[in-house]
């Protein structure tokens, strides 16, 4: 059914898995289509409690495929929608999200942790936004719930210059829970999830919605606004420049 990713379901513990190794598990249009199936399918299944997102080949994601941000306008729209329903979605599910993430996690790798209600990582994991290098504007509402967890300032810092950061300053930041001992972040998630599956789950469900309550609506908000503005700075010159110059670096 998916192409990118894997989905199972065990003892009521979803696992979705970004199943890409062979490229860092960078995440193409059909990535994001992929994915916010896999999420519906899991929040809508009676046989699921929790969610655990994670990557194949022991790493997390790359982040978005350049390729596709290079791509003609309609691949270039459909990145879009597929960046907007990703984190539209996240924003609507019921139940619990836990990420484990390990070696890689750039772009969409960092911000999409922001909609995970936990996540753990290798403590030498390789953190990175580097849409100010690429010449594009944050996404995932990141310009805001960036800055509500780690601080106005070091959110400065990580947006405007991109820079590399581990996992013991994402937990000391508040991105991650915790960082792991490498190699260990999907055993510590799926240790919580299986906590939480002895817990009801309408309290699950009660007490996240609680914890976000009128979140969605704003977060969709910040979505749009940020995608608009990545968009157009996606069609200049230099930014196009940039990222084909990535692009045919890395072939």
């Amino acid at each position: 059914m998916y192409q990118d990713i894997n989905l199972t379901i065990d003892n009521k513990i979803a696992l979705i898995e970004i199943n890409r190794p062979e490229v860092l598990n960078a995440i193409r249009v059909q990535t994001y289509q992929d994915l916010i199936a896999a999420f519906k399918e899991a929040d809508a299944s009676d046989d699921v409690n929790v969610i655990v997102l994670t990557g194949a080949g022991g790493k997390f994601t790359a982040g978005n495929d350049l390729s596709d941000l290079v791509a003609g306008d309609d691949i270039r729209q459909d990145v879009m929608d597929g960046v907007s329903g990703i984190f539209t979605t996240l924003s609507r599910v019921k139940k619990p999200i836990i990420a484990a993430v390990e070696k890689v996690a750039v772009g969409i790798g960092t911000t999409i942790l922001l909609h995970c209600d936990m996540a753990f990582a290798g403590a030498n994991t390789r953190f990175r936004l580097p849409f100010a290098n690429l010449g594009v504007s944050p996404e995932g509402a990141s310009s805001m719930l960036l800055t509500e967890s780690v601080g106005p300032k070091i959110a400065n810092e990580l947006l405007l210059t991109g820079r590399f950061f581990d996992g013991s300053e994402a937990e000391k930041w508040n991105i991650i829970n915790k960082a792991t001992e490498d190699g260990q972040a999907l055993e510590a998630a799926m240790s919580v999830a299986q906590d939480l599956v002895k817990q009801p789950l309408a309290s699950l469900i009660t007490t996240k919605q609680l914890l976000n309550v009128g979140n969605s609506e704003v977060i969709e908000e910040v979505v749009t606004d940020e995608l608009e503005a990545f968009s157009l700075l996606l069609q200049s010159e230099d930014t196009q420049a940039r990222i084909n110059h990535l692009v045919n670096s890395s072939k």
